[in-house]
């Protein structure tokens, strides 16, 4: 019961048809070189622990091992695979295509409160969902040693940014992206729109974030937002959320990308396309007065489904189109 305040803990003891996976996403200093390791379990038919990686040069691999190598610790956060390991407080990683010893400082997490433990606000209480997501920083500093492909890469001025999912299935159709590389600021923007069974029927969800200058701005399904003017053309995303006085236009311009294995009931058979490549334009408003415009490269960026047409669908009025 304790976890659900604790969202980068391991949910999965004593569960069937069930997955984790935790996202650590790092860039060079020089903003060069960026690299997301996802290590998990698979809970199911063909149970395992995995680790993904992916970067912003299209490399992608799905390292396999046995269940009984995924180790964890709740008291503090910590899991390994391996000789793998990983925490909020750094990671290490071998492989033969890359090798890391990172440590990271001052993470910036969504808040967690007593009846909002986490990005997924009131809903992270209902135990049937499909899937649950957690933004465990939005950004942080990142130092250490990286090696690919048996080149020195500058980590010494990093950063870096957490988030994980758990539950069963991803969802049938949804739209993600973060960036933690704005310009000229302290900026980090994460965003997932996402298809949402409930019950017997389902509505499209949103989770939206932007970190500045010491402050998260939060526009949820939960929190009394909406999107406005929601397209997608060609490789191109655009949208208008508002909670209040506060605002946010936001175009996503996809880059190339690599495919990841992704979970339905417990087990990694889904395929899916990111791109690490990915640019995100913001303008950030309060009463109509711009608090800050950018742009944040290095991008995550997913396009699942048809998002668009599920919210054609959807009873919620939360979400409208062009």
């Amino acid at each position: 019961m304790m976890n659900i305040w604790h969202p980068e803990n391991f949910h999965g003891n004593k569960k069937n048809k069930f997955f984790e996976g935790w996202y650590f996403k790092q860039t060079s200093s020089q903003k060069d070189y960026v690299f997301a390791v996802i290590p998990g379990v698979s809970i199911g038919e063909d149970s395992h622990a995995f680790i993904q990686i992916i970067d912003n040069r299209n490399f992608s691999k799905y390292y396999r091992f046995k269940f009984e190598d995924f180790r964890f610790s709740n008291n503090p956060f910590s899991v390994s695979i391996d000789k793998n390991y990983f925490s909020l407080e750094s990671l290490s990683l071998e492989t033969e295509y890359i090798k890391a010893n990172l440590y990271f400082r001052e993470l910036k997490p969504w808040p967690v409160k007593l009846l909002s433990p986490g990005a997924m606000g009131f809903f992270g209480f209902f135990d049937f969902l499909e899937c649950y997501h957690g933004i465990l920083s939005f950004n942080h500093m990142v130092t250490g040693n990286v090696v690919v492909e048996g080149k020195n890469i500058d980590f010494e001025n990093g950063n870096g940014y957490i988030e994980k999912d758990w539950g069963k299935s991803f969802p049938k159709s949804w739209i993600w992206a973060s960036s933690n590389n704005f310009d000229n600021s302290d900026a980090s923007f994460t965003l997932s729109i996402a298809n949402v069974p409930f019950g017997r029927s389902y509505f499209v969800g949103f989770i939206i974030g932007f970190y500045l200058n010491g402050m998260i701005y939060q526009f949820t399904t939960y929190n009394g937002a909406r999107i406005f003017n929601l397209r997608i053309e060609d490789n191109a995303i655009y949208l208008r959320v508002e909670r209040g006085k506060l605002s946010i236009d936001i175009k996503m311009f996809k880059g190339g990308g690599s495919f990841l294995l992704a979970p339905r009931n417990g087990d990694m058979v889904g395929r899916i396309e990111e791109s690490l490549n990915s640019n995100i334009e913001v303008t950030f408003k309060s009463n109509g007065s711009v608090l800050y415009a950018g742009k944040g490269i290095n991008a995550g960026l997913e396009v699942v489904g048809d998002i668009i047409e599920d919210i054609r669908n959807s009873k919620s009025k939360r979400i409208s189109l062009v």
